[in-house]
């Protein structure tokens, strides 16, 4: 019975994933896209992550920028892309949106002790609670960084595609 739930839950998970690609080209043109991706990963199905942000690790500049802030609480909208003057209007006034845009820190180095380091400073200036994090790459030689709240007990195949579907945000433009 819980393997059906299971394979029940995923492929709700995988539809959810599959259509957020479709929305992503038909919304390509909006600036603050990365918002909207956030949004649709952290409050779709299975992930029910209640406070996220998305930062940009670049080596080159040495700096890590806060780009896109989640916080459940904040947001009570069910469909972003079909409300989108809403959606805007609700990410502009988010205190958690705006606290994570207006990051800009030191980068840090890809697996070592600077990453580990800085993940705990913004999880504790950004209050985010059981804090648990993925790094992915970017291109140009960037990195990816979400922080989020975790559930200890998501299932194995959330997990995994919670990082895979990280990667969505690096076909989004940064504003």
């Amino acid at each position: 019975m819980e393997n059906e739930i299971c394979k029940s839950s995923e492929g709700k998970l995988l539809k959810h994933l599959g259509n957020l690609r479709k929305m992503m080209v038909d919304n390509h043109e909006l600036e603050n896209l990365s918002e909207f991706v956030l949004h649709d990963v952290c409050h779709g199905p299975c992930f029910s992550i209640n406070k996220a942000a998305y930062f940009i690790n670049n080596p080159d500049f040495k700096i890590l920028k806060g780009v896109a802030g989640y916080d459940k609480k904040e947001l009570h909208i069910s469909d972003s892309w079909n409300n989108q003057k809403q959606f805007i209007s609700l990410m502009q006034n988010s205190l958690f949106n705006q606290k994570v845009r207006h990051r800009l820190e030191q980068n840090f180095i890809k697996g070592e002790i600077s990453e580990q380091y800085l993940v705990r400073k913004l999880a504790d200036h950004l209050e985010i609670e059981n804090p648990a994090y993925h790094v992915w790459n970017l291109k140009h030689a960037n990195h990816g960084l979400l922080i989020y709240e975790s559930h200890r007990e998501q299932a194995d195949h959330i997990k995994s595609h919670l990082h895979d579907s990280l990667y969505y945000l690096s076909f989004c433009p940064v504003f």
